[in-house]
């Protein structure tokens, strides 16, 4: 059986659509099912808790040989490492009380580039205490995802622009979540892996922010525009427009400064890791409608 955790989030949502239409024995982890649709719960099992609860966590992976972990999405911490240090290390220690055999975990790529990079590193951390669990773990190392574009939709509609603290030129992957979701169902499903190795993953090309702008105006026969902007600048919209912590809107920028200074160039792209929907795909499916 699969345990899946954050059933309700970006990527376990889609995960747990993929498994439950793929006939898989899945078990979510979930404080509130109602927030599960009801077709959806009617073929899994469900285990009701927190997953900073160490009784309560291994409790729902009793029975199962494999987990898909991932720390839940938030931009309220007031210390962004010690967040993501504290989920993990209640995930690692209840995978050992368990016996938990295979984990999948949700990473950020350019693990092995040593810059300093914000919510990237806590990632990281997060990592390395999971592979300490005495569990065979992949770590998914995946670029920016392309919904972080959603974000954006107020300063879209209202001027066409959209901002990040990065050179407008500069390429780097970027990848749509679902197919972060499919990738991390080949190994939940497959029982034959073990060891503990990161597994990079990339969208289907480079690409920079004109050019997703380009993208942008083809798709909405309107102008828009990616303007690059200075961090300072970018922490104090994150602050006023969206609510952040200072800690989250500090940590991440420095993601995005450290993506700019080639933070995933350490991890080239293979035949393996490359995905298939493109920015083009994405938009036509999630944003275009949005801000026309």
């Amino acid at each position: 059986m699969i345990l899946v955790t954050t059933p309700t989030g970006n990527t376990g949502s889609m995960i747990l659509q993929q498994l439950v239409e793929g006939e898989q024995e899945v078990r979510i982890f979930v404080r509130d099912p109602k927030k599960i649709s009801a077709d959806i719960l009617e073929k899994v099992e469900v285990a009701t808790g927190s997953l900073l609860n160490e009784y309560e966590f291994t409790k729902a992976l009793q029975g199962c040989d494999t987990l898909y972990f991932c720390v839940p999405q938030s931009n309220t911490q007031e210390d962004v490492n010690i967040y993501y240090e504290s989920f993990a290390k209640v995930a690692s220690q209840a995978i050992k009380n368990a016996g938990t055999k295979r984990v999948v975990y949700l990473s950020g790529g350019g693990k092995e580039s040593n810059l300093q990079a914000g919510l990237i590193t806590a990632l990281h951390k997060g990592e390395d205490i999971v592979s300490q669990s005495g569990a065979s773990v992949r770590a998914l190392r995946c670029p920016v995802f392309f919904e972080t574009l959603l974000y954006q939709i107020a300063s879209l509609k209202k001027s066409g622009t959209f901002f990040l603290p990065i050179d407008g030129n500069y390429k780097s992957s970027q990848i749509a979540v679902k197919d972060i979701a499919s990738k991390a169902v080949e190994f939940l499903i497959d029982k034959t892996w073990a060891g503990v190795e990161g597994f990079t993953v990339h969208g289907p090309a480079d690409i920079s922010y004109n050019e997703i702008a380009l993208q942008m105006s083809e798709l909405t026969e309107k102008p828009i525009r990616f303007q690059q902007v200075s961090k300072e600048d970018y922490i104090e919209a994150l602050l006023v427009e969206h609510h952040t912590s200072e800690a989250f809107a500090i940590s991440l920028t420095e993601m995005l400064t450290a993506i700019g200074n080639g933070l995933y160039d350490t991890e080239p792209r293979t035949e393996e890791s490359t995905t298939r929907t493109t920015i083009r795909e994405w938009l036509k499916e999630n944003l275009v409608s949005k801000i026309k």
